[in-house]
Formats: C-alpha cells, sequence, structure tokens
C-alpha cells in the first residue's frame, strides 16, 4: 500500500532505503523519530563447535549487507 501510494507505515530504514533514494517513498514525521532501530538475529544449528562453510558465508554476508552505519 505504501509503494501505492495508498498508505503510511513505520519500517525499518534498511529495509526501504532504495525505495527512498529512488524517490518511490518519502519520510514522514522524521522529529518524532526516536532513533531506535530494529535489531536482525541470524539463529542457526549448531553440531559441535565448527561452523560450517556455507552458513559462515552466509553470516559474512549478512553483517555486509543489512549493517547500515
Amino acid at each position: 500500500m505504501v509503494l501505492s501510494g495508498t498508505g503510511i507505515a513505520r519500517l525499518a530504514r534498511w529495509h526501504v532505503e532504495p525505495d527512498i533514494a529512488a524517490g518511490r517513498l518519502v519520510t514522514l514525521l522524521e522529529d518524532f523519530n526516536p532513533g531506535d532501530e530494529e535489531l536482525t538475529h541470524a539463529v542457526y544449528v549448531g553440531q559441535g563447535k565448527h561452523l560450517p562453510a556455507r552458513v559462515r558465508a552466509f553470516l559474512d554476508f549478512l553483517v555486509e549487507t543489512v549493517r547500515l552505519t
């Protein structure tokens, strides 16, 4: 609804940043934004102390692409 212009939403900045940058969305009420963050957790079932390479690669990918600092 937000992208179609028929609603407003409170969403994590990292989730909508491309749409804001492209002008498809605009920010509202920035003066009232408490600056909170939406945490992202990666939960996986481990087998012992060794992390499979594919899991480590995915976690590294998440750290690099999701972090907005």
